[in-house]
Order: C-alpha cells, then structure tokens, then sequence
C-alpha cells in the first residue's frame, strides 16, 4: 500500500521539478518584454520572414525550400551565439542544488527553452513543409508535418547544446564559429549586388549540384518522404527521429555531467613554468617573463633580435593572447572571412576585379576590430606603467604582434587572389597592403587606450562581449583609407609611367602611418596612463543613453546631438561611396550618381566634392556622438 501511495507522489515530485525551469524561464521572459522592447521587435521581424517562407512554400521549388528550413535551422542554433542568447536561459548549473535527476533536469530544461519568442516563431517558420505538401494530399501533410516538428525538436536540442558547450565555454571553438558566423553574414550582406542573381535562380528552380546535395540535408528529407516511395520516407523519417534521439542523449549527458561537476568537460591543465635556477638568472634578465619563457628566447631573438628585450616579451605575450583568447580570434576570424567573402563573392556575378584585393580588405577588417583590445586587458595595464620604459615596450609590442600576426595572412589572400584572377592588374592592391599594414598595427593601439570601453569580467569573456564601439572601428578603418591614400590616388588620376612607383609610395606610407600611430599611442600612455588604467578597471561601462525605437520629440529635444549624430553618421557614407568612389574608382554611373550626368573635369570634381561632403559628415557625427549626453551626468 505504501509503494503505490509513494509512487504517484514521486511522479509528481518529479513533474514539479521537471516545470520548475519552465516557470523560470516565463517569469523571465515576461519581465524582459516589459523592460526592453527588442525581442518583440525581432520577434515582428521573423514572423514578417516567416510568412515569406510559406508564401514562397505554395509555389516554390522543392529543393530550395528544404534548403531554406535548414538554413532557418541553423541560424536558430548559431544566431544565440552572436546576439548573446544565452543570458536570459536557465541554463544546467542553474540546478545544480535541487534534487533532480539528469533526465528530467534535460526535460525540464528543454521545455524551459522552448518557451520565448524565437522558438515560437521557429514552429510557424517551419509549417512551411507541410504547406508545400498539401499538394500531395492528407498523408503527405501529416507525414511533412511530423518531420517539421522533428527540425523543430532539433534547433531546439541543438541551440541548447551549443549555448551550453560554445556559448559558455569563452574557448576557441566557440569563438572561431562566431567569427566565422558574422564574418559570413556581413560578407553576404556587404556582396548582396552579386549574391542577388545566384539566390534568384535557386528560388526559381534549385540547380542540379544544389539537388544532389539536398539529399543529404535533413531538412529537405520531410518533404522527400511524402513525394517519394513509401519505403524511401520511412527510412528517411526513421533517420531523423534517429539523429533527434542522439542529440538528445548527448544533451541529457551534457546536463548530467553540468549537475555533477559543474562544468560541461574537464577544464584544460595550465602550464607551469620551471623555477629559474640560480645559473639561468642572467637569461632571465635579459627579457624572460611570464610572457616570455627561457626556452623561447632564442627562438624570439632568432627573428626579433633588432627588438629590445622589454618589446619582445610584449610580443610574446600578445601573440600568445591572440592565439588563446576567444574574442581575439572571433575578431580575427571574423576579418579573414569577411575580407574573404568580399571580394569572393562577387564570382557569382562573373565580377573577379575584387579578389586581388582579398589581402587588403581582410587587414583593413583586422585593424577596424582590432580598436578596442585594451578593454579585454582589465587592470593588467598597471604592469608596464610600473616599470621603466613600459610604456613604450607596451605601445611597440602591440603593433609589432598585430603586425607579425596579420601580415601572412594579407599576403596570403591577396597572393590567392592573384592566382584566381591572372587577368585583373594585381598592381594596385599589392600596393595598398603594406600602407594598410603600416596604419592598422599602429593606429588601433592608439584608438583603443583613447577609447577604452571593459567587459564585465576580463577573467572569463564571452562572444557576447564587444570592447569596440563604432567611432573606434571608423576611425581605425578611416587611418587605413588615409595611409592607402596616396596609392589609390596614383592609380585613378596619375599617369601611367608612376606605375613603378606605386609599390614605394605603398610602403612610404605605411611607414608614415606607423610613426604616426605609435607616436599617438606613446603619447597617451604616457601622459594618461593612470586613466586609461582606471577606465580599463571597470567592471561596468557607462550606461549609455537610450534611443527610443517611436518618434519621441522630449526624447529628440533633450538628445539633439545624439539625434544628428546618428543621421549624420548613417546618411554620410552616401556621399561617400555611391556618389564619391563609386564613379571616381570604378566607372559606375548610373541614373542617381550625379556626378554620372557630367563629365570631364566636372564629372572628377563633382565625384570629389561628394567625398569631401561626405567625410566632413562622417566627421561631425563622430564629434556629436562623442558629446552626446549620458545618464550619469558625464
């Protein structure tokens, strides 16, 4: 009588515990929508692409609706990861103290997920595949639609253990699929003119090539199970529910292992370093730190020896940062992809003009995310402002490590772009590289210890952190277009016989843009290197003023700078690129250019006019938005 008695109690004790992360997670949700108005926005924004995807699923191509569900997909597993997903989740350690199992705690942590805008919006974007298979009648739907619910089972499973193993994990994998992530989606979006004819093709009808793939896709399996045999869409559903059910038990096995250690693997061991032994004092002195062990002197000193002893430490120390902290390499990841990508893509519109300048625009990206680094460092800047000559050991360390570090990787891509591409003139961007180099290892050291913007905890940073802001990323990127300058206005407007010369003139510059930087940079860390110190040592930023997403004329009469500033610094790139760049550089007049309507001398000044209009915009708002009022006062 009592085993029957304590069974239903022990099922509802453990129902209860499965619903308490649900209810968790809706207390939060609910006080997130009344505080911040974004995830409603966002949530508009899907249901607006939503609905696109099952109008596009009543008429469209098969293959490229399968291609779409799974791209839907993979975004709702990735897109956490960029945006910051994972702060408003209840995640395993959460229920580390209560009396739960590692199944029901799965469970429970799995339904705590599904509740929330993305998910909701993900189940409507998804019965897209049983709107395309009405046409094949009842059966077909109901099979569609069960196979909808299995890619909705596993965004869900897989967003979870990617928020949990990548998203709070602050390792390289995590930050090497970010940067990979957004260097991708900004590539897409800054190559939309090339990338527009190919998409159009694959929504008329998807390409063989793209066919064949799709087989292999999960998501374009719900829709094959109902078009094909019988026997074809059994075992395809019965290897989706497979590859749910693993994912699934890896979960389960991920939270277990949450609950009972704390963390989902095994922290990696730390390198100790060997005492230093009274013989070996004199090799310590001669530049070993921390930074810099015994046994990587001579290997330092191999290809750094023209570098002081204090620099080189610096150096090594930096490269080791860029090789093990996660937002260094999401930067740098992100730099490769997007400089790759911009000019890649525009191959799928036949356009292979840009891919000699895959290496320049991945160093210029580089430098641009490369403007905020000190905010990473915390109060480890009190280091070299404690020792004599640190600053400047410090300063020139930076831009040599930045420097050793992106220059293979230029040369590289622009040399990989010279190959693809044997019949485009190489001349100018190989020329523009070591200029763009020159600017981008000095100018952002400068720019960051200007503008120093921490993170909440320099100890353990994740990919939701961002050091940078965007007058920091526009004025590193503007050093780089400065120093590239006098190249770019050889090739346009010089005669022909300064081709020769335009390599010199490339490598002149950079060397002027270096001793620029690091004068700047000296400057500052030496005059004001105790409040750069302070400003480094916060846990919290500034708040920041709030910009209402309505118009708001109180909000608009207290905030004018604010208000110019952001128009000045959205509207000024016009100028700058479609009507300045666009005709002077690379001969596109079409109807809107103005400077297209003239030509001659009128049509160069009317191009460089737009330019200077537009820099000087670009100019203002950076000054307004850097006198823009704070909430605290400041």
């Amino acid at each position: 009588m009592s085993t029957q008695l304590t069974a239903p109690g022990q099922l509802g004790g453990t129902l209860g515990a499965i619903a308490v992360p649900a209810r968790m997670r809706a207390t939060m949700l609910r006080r997130s929508l009344r505080e911040h108005p974004g995830p409603t926005v966002a949530g508009l924004v899907g249901l607006l692409a939503a609905a696109w995807l099952i109008r596009y699923a009543l008429r469209g191509d098969q293959h490229t609706l399968g291609l779409l569900a799974g791209a839907w997909v993979l975004g709702w597993i990735v897109l956490p990861l960029l945006l910051g997903g994972g702060r408003g989740r209840v995640r395993p350690a959460h229920l580390r103290l209560e009396p739960i199992g590692g199944v029901p705690a799965a469970i429970g942590l799995l339904a705590a997920s599904a509740i929330g805008i993305g998910p909701a919006v993900s189940l409507v974007a998804l019965a897209a595949l049983p709107v395309h298979a009405a046409r094949y009648g009842t059966v077909a739907v109901l099979v569609t639609a069960g196979g909808a619910v299995l890619l909705w089972l596993l965004g869900l499973v897989g967003s979870a253990i990617a928020l949990e193993v990548v998203g709070h994990a602050g390792g390289p994998a995590g930050a090497l699929l970010t940067g990979v992530f957004t260097g991708t989606a900004m590539g897409v979006a800054g190559s939309l003119w090339a990338v527009f004819p190919w998409v159009s093709v694959v929504l008329v009808a998807a390409p063989e090539e793209v066919v064949r793939a799709m087989a292999y896709v999960p998501s374009a399996w719900p829709v094959s199970a109902a078009s094909g045999p019988t026997g074809q869409g059994a075992r395809l559903m019965a290897t989706l529910v497979g590859i749910v059910a693993l994912c699934a038990a890896a979960y389960i096995m991920l939270v277990r292992r949450v609950i009972t250690a704390g963390v989902p693997f095994r922290p990696r061991g730390t390198t100790v370093l060997p005492p230093v032994r009274r013989g070996d004092e004199p090799a310590a002195r001669r530049g070993t730190t921390a930074a810099s062990p015994a046994g990587d002197g001579h290997a330092e000193r191999g290809w750094l020896g023209w570098v002081p002893a204090a620099t080189r430490a610096v150096v090594g120390r930096e490269l080791r940062a860029w090789v093990r902290h996660p937002l260094r390499l999401q930067y740098l990841a992100f730099a490769v992809v997007y400089g790759a990508l911009l000019a890649g893509l525009p191959l799928l519109s036949d356009v292979d003009l840009l891919l000699p300048w895959a290496g320049p625009l991945a160093v210029l990206g580089a430098a641009a995310m490369s403007a905020g680094l000190v905010g990473l460092d915390g109060t480890a800047l009190w280091l070299p402002l404690s020792t004599p000559g640190g600053e400047r050991a410090e300063v020139r360390g930076r831009a040599l490590a930045w420097l050793v570090l992106v220059t293979p990787i230029g040369v590289l891509l622009a040399l990989a772009g010279v190959l693809l591409a044997p019949d485009v003139d190489p001349l100018a961007a190989l020329s523009t590289l070591p200029a763009l180099l020159g600017a981008g290892a000095s100018v952002p050291v400068w720019v960051s210890l200007l503008r120093v913007r921490p993170v909440a905890d320099p100890r353990h940073p994740t990919s939701a952190d961002n050091p940078t802001d965007i007058v920091s990323v526009l004025v590193a990127t503007g050093s780089g277009l400065v120093a590239a300058a006098p190249v770019l206005a050889l090739v346009i407007w010089g005669p022909s016989g300064v081709a020769p010369l335009l390599p010199l003139v490339g490598l002149l510059s950079g060397a002027a843009a270096w001793r620029g930087g690091i004068w700047l940079a000296d400057e500052r860390l030496t005059r004001r290197g105790t409040d750069v110190l302070a400003a480094a040592g916060r846990r919290s930023r500034p708040p920041e003023a709030v910009l209402p997403l309505t118009w708001d004329a109180q909000w608009y009469r207290e905030n004018k700078p604010t208000a110019w500033a952001l128009g000045l610094l959205t509207v000024g790139w016009i100028p700058v690129i479609p009507q300045g760049l666009m005709p002077l550089a690379f001969g596109i007049d079409s109807g809107w250019i103005v400077a297209g309507h003239l030509s001659g001398s009128a049509h160069t000044a009317v191009g460089l006019a737009m330019v200077g209009l537009g820099v000087a915009m670009l100019l203002t708002g950076l000054v307004l938005w850097d006198r823009r009022p704070r909430p605290d006062g400041s």
